[in-house]
């Protein structure tokens, strides 16, 4: 989604906005990763659940296993272990894919940016997923919430003072 919306300015010539929307995801994604380090969680998939009936109870379509597989691959788990949780990467606090969508709604929002009414959407189908397809506790979609408003408050703050907006504005 932040390719996509970056291809979108890119595209459109709108560069300083784009360059401030770079800023603010950045941003988010550096303070999710202090939010990792501070509160290391793993997802619902490997505590509440028997992960390896995962496929069953959840079977999918066309590609569900071979997704599930690369995402497996992509947090170090290995095939067939018994115990997925003791290699699972603790990332689950604060949901990163929730304050991404977030941000990119936003900007889309403010920079009005042609495509905000396919974002809003889109993103409440992936906050949605998240919880459904067992990624992310609720809790790690609402800590999300405060912290991408923190993102925006003082992503405002830090890049009005470095760089000259031109047709840009940015208020906190």
């Amino acid at each position: 989604m932040p390719l996509i919306y970056a291809m979108e300015l890119y595209i459109w010539h709108r560069y300083e906005e784009l360059k401030y929307a770079f800023f603010v995801i950045f941003f988010g994604f550096y303070l999710s990763f202090i939010g990792y380090l501070l509160v290391p969680a793993i997802g619902p998939r490997f505590t509440l659940f028997d992960f390896q009936s995962l496929n069953l109870e959840m079977p999918g379509i066309f590609l569900a296993d071979k997704i599930r597989y690369i995402i497996d691959v992509g947090e170090s788990i290995p095939a067939n272990v018994p115990n997925p949780e003791a290699f699972a990467q603790r990332d689950a606090f604060p949901s990163g894919h929730t304050l991404i969508v977030i941000l990119i709604t936003y900007l889309s929002h403010k920079i009005k940016s042609n495509s905000f009414y396919f974002y809003l959407p889109y993103s409440i189908l992936l906050i949605f997923s998240t919880v459904y397809l067992r990624y992310h506790y609720v809790i790690d979609l609402i800590a999300a919430v405060p912290l991408a408003l923190i993102t925006i408050f003082v992503a405002n703050k830090l890049y009005k003072g470095k760089i000259n907006f031109g047709k840009l504005k940015v208020e906190s």
